[in-house]
């Protein structure tokens, strides 16, 4: 149950939580401070009626015991005086009984005759009084020495009024005294009512303020809530947006890359069926024109050099032209696992250069994208091809690892190496397509060089892009 309040006051708004609180802080607050003036009102009114009553009684009682000895039970004079005064008086109405005490503990005067010479154990608001101390308090008056007022079934105001002598220097007894309590308990519940009233007008006001205050600043937290909602959801379309826009622009990197090196193909293939057809077609109809002019003499040189040197211009100019053709297309690339890819671009490299490369390459890496293998296999080149041009006799280091998702290609040399801020300025193409390529995948290409320390290209690509054209 408990739980239940708690997750339902947790779904409340903050200003109704904090409303819900202080009603019960209020009402706490209200509660006590009322009860705390109730009992100060009603000790206020006690204490007036008891001054009031004691100070008549007391001079009265002075006035009548200044032959009096504490002790000593009064005689028949002075207890005519008393029963004239207490009993048959205008007191009556008032006082409802009166007693005297000595400091043993013995009446030695009562209105109820019966009582006169009884001694009663001293109570602790009659030894209070004794030691100089006006006691007033109501009572049920359910004492051993109170029998016949319980008999009245009345609370009673029960006031207990030290008696001196008359040089004021000594207590010679007390003077107990019960006072009718109905009129006095109802000005005390009026005035209890009065100031319950007043509180709770405070704590209604207090409430009041309090929760206009509250319910101001919660309508301002709502309202900046709903902006806020309002920036997330915009902030969350346009990242939506972003995202979209980013995955679009990953498959135009990989269409891009798979086109281009469509176009490439078809570049070696135009070059190798044209002009590298024609060139071989001229070798060989230059074979048969030389066999029949071996003897012309056409140049101050001879004939003989003029046409082993044209035949060697178009033998160098055709291999050029297959070698062209070679190198724009990657045969049968698509069948090829990622592992297999790269061991391919090491080994053509190997074979075309007669470098040696220290390779390590995982055979994990099996299915892969084409675009990424595409980008693999010409980045591998184009390393491969700076570290022999920039740091020859070298034995250049080749790894591609698996790192989760992704495949982390790096290749490095023990060159001369230089500072990569200054190679987008020196107009170095090959690091700039490099870094495009591996871009337009949404890879990460990273430069590690400075003078005399060598160079190390790292390159990161994703393993699970999807798609959309295949080769």
């Amino acid at each position: 149950m408990l739980n239940i309040l708690k997750q339902s006051f947790n779904l409340l708004s903050f200003s109704r939580q904090f409303l819900l609180a202080i009603i019960a802080v209020l009402l706490v607050g209200m509660v006590t401070i009322g009860t705390w003036m109730g009992k100060q009102i009603e000790a206020s009114a006690l204490n007036r009626a008891a001054a009031a009553t004691s100070v008549y009684v007391e001079s009265l009682s002075t006035a009548q015991l200044h032959d009096w000895t504490s002790g000593q039970i009064v005689d028949n004079e002075m207890r005519a005086m008393f029963d004239k005064t207490f009993v048959e008086g205008p007191m009556h109405r008032e006082v409802l009984r009166f007693k005297l005490w000595d400091v043993n503990g013995r009446i030695d005067y009562s209105t109820d005759h019966s009582q006169i010479g009884l001694r009663y154990p001293l109570k602790r608001r009659l030894m209070a009084a004794f030691d100089g101390t006006v006691q007033a308090n109501i009572s049920d008056v359910d004492q051993e020495d109170n029998e016949n007022e319980y008999a009245l079934g009345l609370q009673l105001l029960d006031v207990y009024v030290p008696i001196y002598t008359v040089a004021h220097d000594k207590i010679i007894g007390v003077a107990e005294f019960y006072l009718s309590v109905e009129n006095l308990k109802q000005e005390i519940r009026t005035a209890q009512q009065r100031s319950w009233a007043l509180v709770a007008f405070s704590t209604l006001a207090i409430y009041v303020l309090l929760y206009s205050l509250v319910r101001g600043a919660d309508n301002t937290i709502q309202k900046h809530q709903r902006d806020l909602r309002d920036q997330l959801d915009q902030l969350r379309k346009a990242l939506d947006e972003n995202g979209r826009m980013r995955e679009q622009l990953r498959e135009a990197g990989i269409n891009t890359t798979t086109l281009n090196e469509e176009f490439l193909i078809r570049i070696a293939a135009d070059i190798h069926d044209g002009p590298a057809q024609t060139i071989a077609y001229a070798l060989m109809r230059f074979d048969e024109f030389a066999s029949i002019c071996k003897g012309c003499t056409l140049t101050p040189h001879g004939s003989a050099k003029d046409l082993h040197g044209i035949k060697s211009a178009l033998e160098t100019t055709l291999r050029d032209v297959r070698r062209i053709s070679t190198g724009l297309a990657i045969p049968g690339i698509a069948e090829l696992s990622l592992a297999d890819t790269a061991r391919r671009a090491v080994k053509d490299f190997e074979r075309l250069t007669g470098q040696s490369i220290q390779s390590e390459i995982d055979g994990s890496l099996d299915r892969a994208p084409i675009s990424t293998k595409i980008t693999v296999y010409r980045l591998l080149q184009e390393s491969l091809t700076n570290c022999l041009r920039h740091a020859p006799g070298g034995v250049p280091k080749v790894a591609v690892q698996r790192k989760d998702t992704q495949v982390m290609v790096t290749i490095t040399d023990q060159g001369a190496g230089f500072v990569p801020e200054s190679a987008a300025v020196s107009g170095r193409l090959g690091l700039t397509f490099m870094r495009e390529r591996v871009r337009l995948l949404g890879g990460n290409f990273e430069i590690i060089s400075a003078p005399g320390q060598g160079t190390s290209i790292r390159a990161q690509l994703t393993l699970s892009t999807v798609e959309e054209l295949n080769v």
